[in-house]
């Protein structure tokens, strides 16, 4: 399980701005990297269209993996915003277990940002585990 995601603070500002551009709808987005380290930010287009829910067209989803495999890194993490607390839904614990990579939720009512992971430990009742968002310096 991983225990950290890193970020820049550019790239928490980026995050920020893609969650505002979307409203009132969620936004989306693949976190590209190494690690627990983000190197690229993937914008996605919500097309849900909704102010709960999102949902990356599949041609999309296809896009950001090869683009990871084609520069040597891995879809090492999902964002997306909420208009409430940045806290999984149950729908979002439920892709968080098929999708075992770190979600990043930003609160566009709230402007905080918190970074979960699946918890597949059968001797923890938590299903969700909120890990450490480090900030990285940009030039590292």
């Amino acid at each position: 399980m991983k225990a950290f995601l890193s970020l820049t603070p550019a790239q928490i500002r980026q995050l920020a701005r893609i969650a505002k551009d979307a409203l009132p709808n969620e936004s989306c987005a693949f976190l590209l990297g190494a690690n627990d380290k983000v190197v690229k930010i993937l914008p996605m287009r919500n097309i849900d269209e909704s102010p709960v829910t999102f949902s990356i067209e599949p041609a999309e989803l296809l896009h950001a993996y090869n683009l990871a495999e084609n520069k040597g890194m891995e879809v090492i993490g999902i964002f997306h915003s909420h208009p409430a607390s940045p806290w999984p839904s149950s729908t979002d614990m439920k892709f968080m277990e098929i999708n075992p990579v770190i979600w990043l939720i930003y609160s566009t009512t709230e402007s905080q940002l918190r970074a979960f992971v699946y918890n597949d430990d059968d001797d923890d009742d938590d299903i969700v585990k909120e890990i450490d968002i480090r900030i990285a310096d940009a030039k590292a």
